[in-house]
């Protein structure tokens, strides 16, 4: 049995209707096909927000523009970045990681909280061996090849010695 239509009726700003009635979505023409394509959605972004697979999935989607700029520079210009293609794949599984935590007091909090520490330290500790595999090099294959030694690994190397030589 299908389900049935609720009427609805709403105030608009002006600015809200002109956004809707120039909204470009399929099989959607008129205002009230328009209005339940952005209520679809809106449901579905808000389901896939709830699990760590659909976070994965909008972080992913956010980030295309980017990737997909990546890919044209790689394709047309020989050009390449590991570090933009590590921080594409680790964002949106560090952010679903965040994203997924529990903190409603089941499992008790501490315990919630203390798990998600390891799983994200985990994560973390996965892009900086990806990082630091990039910094061993002279020439790190990104699209500024000094990138990762003058940002990343010059300044590590000085902290690790400013540590070493502090006291103990």
């Amino acid at each position: 049995m299908g389900a049935k239509s609720v009427p609805l009726s709403v105030r608009l700003s002006k600015d809200d209707a002109t956004y809707i009635a120039s909204l470009k979505a399929p099989d959607a023409v008129t205002m009230s096909e328009k209005v339940r394509h952005l209520v679809r959605e809106a449901r579905i972004a808000a389901e896939r927000g709830e699990t760590f697979a659909g976070v994965v999935e909008q972080t992913e989607d956010t980030l295309a523009p980017l990737k997909q700029a990546l890919d044209k520079i790689e394709q047309n210009q020989g050009g390449r970045s590991a570090l933009l293609r590590a921080l594409i794949v680790a964002l949106p599984r560090i952010l679903a990681q965040l994203e997924a935590a529990d903190v409603d007091g089941d499992p008790p909090i501490l315990e919630s909280m203390t798990s998600l520490e390891a799983d994200a330290a985990s994560r973390i500790k996965d892009l900086l061996d990806q990082m630091a595999r990039l910094c061993v090099t002279q020439q790190a294959p990104c699209l500024d090849p000094d990138v990762m030694r003058e940002k990343i690994a010059d300044p590590l190397v000085e902290l690790v010695e400013i540590i070493k030589s502090g006291p103990k």
